[in-house]
């Protein structure tokens, strides 16, 4: 499952993020995001939308301790999340996006764990279905939700990123839509994906240099 983000800078990141009216948001690049460290996160805030970095490892709010890694809850399936005690809250009322320009997955190749960079095949940025939580105030935290892997992508991983085009992130974004009833028509969705082999420099997370094709 996606493990690694990478946001670009350039006109098609702003090209999504226009979508939301945050036309005047530059963002850093970002190489080598992994779980638990700050993800742009795009929200409702009102009427409006925002943009702010959250934790990439979900925190449920009623949680009595505080952040921790016990259980893996950087990534939701979009099977279970609606039974899920810890994300049918915040996927119900606190949806939100993930920009991402690519992303890392891994496979075994003759003993070895080789990454490869995807990303979609049109060239613009994915637009990563999430949501968000806050936890006492002080700790704003996300996951995106992943899926089945369409059956090209299932040569790479079984799972995929629950990407959406315009028509799908605005029903996504909309808190009057019935989540049930979206969750089941975006079942299956995913733009186009393409990838390619990286240097396994990238498995560690502490390198934050990009990646080096192959």
């Amino acid at each position: 499952m996606c493990s690694r983000i990478f946001v670009t800078p350039g006109n098609p990141l702003k090209l999504l993020l226009a979508q939301f009216g945050l036309n005047g948001v530059d963002l850093p690049e970002i190489n080598n995001l992994a779980p638990t460290e700050a993800a742009p996160v795009v929200y409702r805030d009102g009427s409006s939308f925002n943009i702010s970095p959250m934790r990439w490892w979900l925190h449920p709010s009623w949680s009595p301790e505080g952040p921790n890694q016990k259980f893996a809850m950087f990534n939701a399936r979009i099977e279970t999340v609606l039974t899920s005690r810890a994300f049918q809250g915040p996927v119900r009322h606190r949806r939100a996006i993930i920009p991402v320009s690519g992303f890392v997955e891994f496979k075994t190749q003759d003993k070895q764990k080789q990454p490869f960079y995807v990303q979609a095949a049109s060239g613009e940025t994915l637009a990563v279905a999430a949501m968000w939580e806050c936890w006492q105030n002080q700790v704003w935290s996300t996951a995106m939700i992943t899926q089945a892997a369409s059956e090209s992508f299932a040569e790479v991983h079984d799972r995929m990123p629950l990407s959406l085009n315009a028509e799908q992130i605005a029903r996504w974004m909309n808190p009057e839509e019935d989540v049930k009833s979206l969750l089941q028509e975006l079942l299956g969705q995913s733009a186009g994906l393409h990838w390619r082999p990286v240097d396994p420099r990238v498995n560690n997370a502490r390198n934050k240099e990009g990646v080096v094709f192959l």
